[in-house]
């Protein structure tokens, strides 16, 4: 099945493609809008991300649906992946007379940002070009930046990295910065992941002190203070990149609606529609039906 939503396959889509001399594996993940594995694409993509270890992730973000899409980004940010953004349907963007501008937002989050309209194949070539420079760090505007979250986030961060930090061949591979946030999080996938450790007793006692500390002091449960973290980071972030055209624009579709849910003529044009496709269906559909 194929559909524009999250979860529609929770399975990968592998797929090869030669370009520059190079020979790209791609593989296409289940539509995921975080890594909090409370649904099985989400599960899928947190367990691929940590296992498979891929060279550069292309993060598509709806040009869209800018602050919904680009929570996800801040989880790999976190995550201290090569990353870099697709800025899809930016077509539609520009229909709609809203500025965006995606070279300083990449300057500010350190993820170069390619603006794409896939269906008509524009802008695909820009982004290989790009994943390329990410591959052979070449890309000046890719840089690993910090998300900050707060005097009380950041202070259970400091605390719950020093005892991950114990365990050096595990942050040989992983940011010890993400570990601490999907352990405030109670995310099971990273609670499984670490059972191995040597030291995984201290570093729950450490988590759920921290926790205890963060829910004393804000009233709120810590999965809620750090999404509202992530949420102001982004909201800060398009407040200085992101202009909405003020002018209303008048598409065709936009002119049918303010006839056809007008609040007088609305109800009137429903009932005689609704009339219409009664007198198809049994009067009309009589005819076929005495054919048949």
């Amino acid at each position: 099945r194929v559909g524009n939503y999250a979860g529609v396959t929770v399975d990968i889509k592998k797929g090869r493609y030669k370009y520059k001399d190079y020979i790209f594996e791609l593989h296409d993940l289940p539509g995921t809008y975080s890594l909090s594995s409370y649904t099985p694409e989400e599960e899928f993509v947190h367990q691929y991300l940590l296992t498979q270890f891929p060279d550069v992730v292309i993060n598509v973000v709806d040009a869209s649906n800018l602050e919904r899409n680009l929570y996800l980004t801040t989880q790999l940010i976190d995550m201290d992946l090569r990353v870099v953004i697709a800025l899809n349907m930016y077509d539609e963007l520009q229909k709609s007379g809203d500025f965006f501008d995606y070279q300083k937002m990449g300057s500010m989050i350190g993820i170069p940002i390619v603006p794409t309209v896939s269906n008509r194949g524009r802008g695909i070539m820009a982004l290989f070009d790009e994943v390329i420079k990410i591959f052979e760090d070449q890309q000046s505007t890719y840089q690993h930046v910090h998300i900050n979250y707060g005097e009380n986030l950041e202070a259970a961060i400091h605390e719950i990295q020093q005892e991950l930090k114990k365990n050096k061949s595990l942050l040989d591979k992983y940011s010890s910065r993400f570990l601490s946030l999907k352990l405030l999080e109670k995310n099971e996938t990273i609670t499984n992941f670490l059972k191995e450790c040597p030291n995984i007793e201290q570093i729950n006692a450490v988590v759920e002190k921290q926790k205890q500390q963060i829910e004393k002091d804000t009233g709120e449960q810590t999965e809620t203070v750090i999404a509202d973290a992530k949420f102001g980071f982004i909201a800060g972030a398009l407040e200085e990149t992101y202009k909405k055209n003020k002018q209303i624009i008048k598409t065709l579709t936009k002119r049918i609606d303010s006839v056809l849910i007008n609040r007088i003529l609305g109800l009137p044009i429903f009932f005689v529609l609704l009339w219409l496709v009664f007198e198809a269906t049994f009067y009309l559909g009589n005819y076929p039906i005495e054919w048949i």
